[in-house]
């Protein structure tokens, strides 16, 4: 091959390059769409939208939250997971699901560590064990545990799919009060609270952000959150600790994402405009009048973040026998 050939090459692979260089650098220059693999008005989808305003303001484009629930929310990664890695096409979801959806269904083609680079680290909050006012007159965590314990499976409870949080936390509830019950699976939290609501389903560990302000109304009674602490939006109602239940301290976080081949320069344009907006205390405030915290996580330390995520939610599965939904 002649040094001229080469560089004609070289020279054509240049040209071939140029426009996805230029692409970046002007992105973006149209809508910006964040795929929640779950229903609206759950606490992924409610985050979400605390995040799209003013990150499309930064990046001065509109932002539009699609839902797209199913198959505990992999279908929505999936199609994110498949799109254009343009930085036209996001993810946010939580960091449970993305850890256990392998695991859970082996047979998908996804595999989030591989699949997603993370933008950042959204929100973090604890789950609250509900149930409804005077439908089996359950007011503690251990009469709930009393009361499974006498109807062997003749209690339900909530689900957003095989392996979302109130999945797993209602199993290790079962498996260390000494019953069974049985799981009806929903599209996300405002329809399985809505069957709390109606007395159509017995307990539910609903995400925060959607049960609090029904449980200050009365309409559901808390039993216990599933935090360390009390939650400030909660105060009354005891944590899962103090009611006699070790083990359920597990806030579940949510990050944002994109397809693992987008360009290093969007990447740095995303993360340049995301990050102050998810380290501010306007965004801080919002979180916390709902019952979730900020979940920082420094740029450099996210994918190491999400590895060791991934393998503690791994654990957990192993602890309950958490396996592929039959």
């Amino acid at each position: 091959m002649t040094w001229m050939s080469r560089r004609s090459m070289v020279a054509g692979g240049l040209c071939l390059m140029a426009p996805r260089v230029q692409a970046s650098s002007d992105w973006p220059t149209r809508p910006i769409r964040i795929i929640v693999p779950f229903a609206a008005g759950g606490p992924t989808d409610f985050v979400a939208r605390l995040v799209a305003k003013p990150l499309g303001d930064a990046l001065g484009q509109q932002m539009v939250i699609e839902n797209r629930p199913g198959a505990s929310g992999n279908l929505g990664a999936q199609g994110v997971a498949d799109a254009d890695p343009d930085g036209y096409t996001l993810l946010h979801t939580t960091i449970a699901t993305q850890a256990l959806n392998p695991l859970l269904l082996p047979a998908s083609r996804l595999r989030p560590l591989k699949d997603f680079t993370p933008v950042g680290t959204t929100a973090a909050l604890p789950n609250v064990l509900v149930v409804k006012p005077g439908k089996h007159d359950v007011k503690t965590v251990r009469e709930l545990a009393g009361l499974g314990a006498r109807m062997p499976r003749g209690l339900t409870f909530g689900t957003f799919g095989h392996g979302t949080s109130p999945h797993i936390l209602s199993l290790l509830f079962q498996k260390k009060a000494g019953f069974e019950a049985v799981p009806v699976a929903y599209r996300g939290s405002a329809p399985a609270l809505t069957d709390i609501l109606s007395g159509q389903l017995d307990f539910l560990f609903d995400n925060i952000t959607t049960s609090a302000e029904q449980i200050r109304a009365g309409a559901v009674r808390g039993l216990a959150v599933t935090s360390a602490t009390r939650s400030s939006v909660l105060p009354d109602i005891p944590t899962m600790k103090e009611a006699g239940f070790e083990g359920f301290d597990l806030n579940f976080g949510f990050s944002l994402m994109a397809p693992v081949a987008t360009p290093a320069a969007i990447m740095t344009r995303l993360q340049d405009a995301f990050d102050p907006i998810a380290s501010g205390p306007a965004y801080a405030d919002q979180l916390r009048a709902r019952g979730a915290d900020a979940l920082i996580v420094p740029r450099a330390n996210l994918q190491g973040f999400l590895e060791r995520a991934t393998e503690g939610w791994l654990d957990v599965a192993r602890q309950i026998g958490l396996g592929p939904a039959s």
